[in-house]
């Protein structure tokens, strides 16, 4: 991989976050809803814990936590670029740009916002998400799926 994609494309995915971001807090009142259609609604909500609002009220251990996560993601990704298959080292700089996204949101908001609210009608829905949170879970499903499927020493798939 292009060394300046180490720095691009996480980059594009935190400015991405913080666009989404920015035109949610802008453009819906806090706590208030556009409803897409029964599946989709975008949501303005805060959450000052992690995943599903666990753990609420920590934020400085949670800013703490994940830049000690975001150096041993930079230290990994460099020392084992060779390593690494091109899926893995996307995968990282995808859990990389999520938690940078959302420790900006600590540091500088006091908390991650929230938009993105899926499920169905009022009978079911998913805890409240954002580009950042996408981009761990995303990049986390494609290490496991690497680590499972793919041949590190020969970077082919295993058939």
């Amino acid at each position: 991989m292009k060394k300046y994609l180490y720095f691009l494309l996480p980059a594009i995915y935190v400015a991405l976050d913080h666009i989404t971001k920015f035109l949610v807090i802008k453009n819906i009142p806090y706590h208030s809803f556009v409803k897409i259609n029964d599946y989709l609604s975008i949501v303005n909500v805060s959450n000052t814990g992690v995943a599903f609002s666990m753990f609420q009220n920590n934020n400085i251990f949670f800013i703490i936590l994940v830049l000690l996560v975001i150096v041993t993601l930079i230290y990994f990704i460099y020392k084992y670029k060779n390593e690494l298959t091109k899926l893995q080292t996307h995968s990282l700089l995808l859990i990389l740009a999520g938690g940078t996204g959302n420790l900006i949101d600590r540091l500088f908001r006091g908390a991650v916002v929230d938009f993105i609210d899926v499920g169905y009608k009022e009978v079911y829905r998913w805890p409240a998400f954002n580009v950042a949170d996408s981009c761990v879970c995303i990049g986390v499903t494609l290490f496991i799926i690497s680590a499972l499927f793919f041949d590190k020493k020969n970077k082919k798939a295993k058939v």
